[in-house]
This record gives C-alpha cells, structure tokens and sequence, in this order.
C-alpha cells in the first residue's frame, strides 16, 4: 500500500471514527445529534433515506420530515454521488479486509466474475442489491413497519456502541449486545461482498446517484500506462471497492453511478492518471470536427470511432 493510498484511507477512516465518536458521546449527552439513521439537531432532523422511504410505505403517508430526507439525500447524491458509502458508513471499514482477502485470492485467476463483462456504460446497472432493496420496501408495505431496520449493519453498529457504552457506564448487561455483534459478524465476515451486492442502502444511494456528474474519476489516456503504452496494468480496477473498470466501464461490475468518491483508483495509479475534477473534461475533437471518445467510455464507441477514421481515410 502506497503513502498516497495509506493518506487518503485514514482520513477516511478519521472522518467515520470521528462521526462514530460524535455520535457516541452525543448518546449521554443532552445536546446530542442522533446517528446516521436519524441525524440532526432540535427540530432539524435527517432520516437515512431507506428509512425514510420505509417509514412512507409503513405509515402510507407524506410524512414532512421522510419526504424532505429523501429530497436532501437525492440532493447530495447528485453533486457527491455514493459519498456516504466510502466517507461515513461503517460497514464499509469493517468489510475491507474480507473484500481485500478476496481481491488477493482472485488474483491471476481469471474467475469468470473478473473475466466476464457484466456491467454497462452508462447508467445505473440494476444488480442483487436492488432485489433486495425492493424486498425491503416490499416487506415494509406487507408488515407495516420497516423489516429491514432490525438487521440493517449500519443501524446495529451504531446501536453497538449505544449497548457498549452503557454496560461500561451503568453496568447494564444484556444478551442483546452479543446479538448484535453476531448479527453484524454475519454479514460482514460472512457476506464478504455485503456492500457490493447485498446493501439495499447502497443500491437505493446508487440510484440517485444515477444524475451525478460532478467529481466522477477522469481518466486521462496520456498518462494511463495501459491506455498510452499498452501496458499490461489494471491497479486502479483492482483498487476500486464498487469494482468499476475505467478503462471500459462495460467490462466493470457497476457503473460510475456507483462510484463513492473514495480515491483507491486514484491513489493506487503509479503515473496520477485518474482525477476527480468537478466536470469532467469534454471529449478532444480532432480537425475533422468528429468528437475523440474519452478513455473512460464504452469499448463498442472507442472501436465505431476508429472505424469511421479509416473510412474517411
């Protein structure tokens, strides 16, 4: 792991312990903020978005506070896209080891997840996750209240940390501490893959997402080892925890709607190919007026595009 990668990591990983501590200390004290799934102060308050559509579909009504949640997520997730994944969400430090043993194991395989494209150029690609997001919201509807919240990860390790705290400080003891640890064990350790294809908050966060065009990884071919010299190197697809390819995000696992802002493709890069600018650069035109396909586009447009030059030609 490079200096840059070993930066960029812990500063994530500061700004989620710093959060979780926040959050810890606001549980005892009379000014707190909540957690993540249901953040704010006084009567300003913001819902996990999944929550909050959930809490919708069980109440089956607008409730303000729900409805405003969804629209300042969506917000967020046009000008940020899946920030909260890399950023805030604790599942995600918990399962990188599991998912770093797995890309280890993978390694020169050729496993038919690596080989094989299966993703799209554009878009949302709609996967497991989304399935199991529709159950969420589908249960909820049934049931009339939000299933998915009594094992959601995020949710059970902030309350944790609540069921820790107090056995320190008041000595409550309760089996309900070991159940919530075994629970999130499963998930994690066992579902190794939990945020890639099981998380219902990702998918839902993935299609919001969808509209995000600002700070999307930027390629450049100029620079890129394998794009300019044709370099047998595929560090950032390895790098990335969603498992996008910039070099042919049809070949990836998922789109850049699923891109978190994290940085590992960045990082990892040994030439600082890949950026992440506010817009990314509009495409080169050469002197024929015709538009150059950027090196992160679709492998079919890249090879139509070299086939109208040589019929020009």
């Amino acid at each position: 792991m490079n200096e840059n990668k070993t930066k960029t990591y812990r500063l994530r990983m500061i700004i989620a312990l710093a959060i979780l501590a926040v959050v810890a200390v606001g549980y005892f004290a009379a000014g707190g903020i909540g957690n993540i799934c249901g953040i704010g102060f006084e009567s300003l308050t913001l819902l996990c978005p999944l929550g909050a559509l959930m809490a919708l579909l069980a109440e089956k009504t607008a409730i303000p506070v729900a409805v405003i949640s969804v629209v300042a997520v969506l917000a967020i997730c046009i000008v940020l896209g899946k920030v909260f994944c890399s950023w805030v969400c604790p599942v995600h430090f918990l399962a990188g080891p599991t998912r770093r043993k797995e890309l280890a194991a993978c390694e020169g395989s050729g496993c038919s997840s690596c080989a094989s494209p299966c993703g799209k150029s554009r878009g949302v690609k709609i996967d497991s996750r989304h399935g199991i997001l529709a159950a969420a919201l589908g249960s909820t509807l049934v049931f009339g209240f939000p299933v998915f919240c009594l094992v959601c990860p995020v949710g059970l390790t902030f309350a944790t940390v609540l069921l820790v705290m107090r056995l320190f400080a008041f000595g409550e003891t309760t089996w309900t501490i070991i159940a919530f640890i075994a629970l999130i064990a499963a998930e994690v350790i066992l579902l190794p893959r939990w945020c890639a294809k099981f998380c219902p908050l990702g998918a839902l966060l993935s299609l919001m997402s969808g509209l995000n065009r600002t700070f999307r990884p930027h390629l450049n071919a100029e620079k890129c080892l394998a794009e300019s010299r044709g370099a047998s190197c595929d560090l950032c697809v390895r790098a990335c925890p969603e498992g996008i390819n910039l070099h042919d995000i049809a070949a990836g696992e998922t789109t850049l709607a699923d891109c978190s802002k994290c940085r590992a493709c960045a990082d990892v890069c040994p030439e600082h190919a890949i950026t992440f600018p506010l817009l990314a650069p509009k495409p080169a035109r050469n002197r024929a007026g015709a538009s150059v396909p950027d090196a992160v586009g679709d492998l079919d447009e890249n090879l139509a595009f070299a086939g109208a030059l040589e019929e020009k030609e």
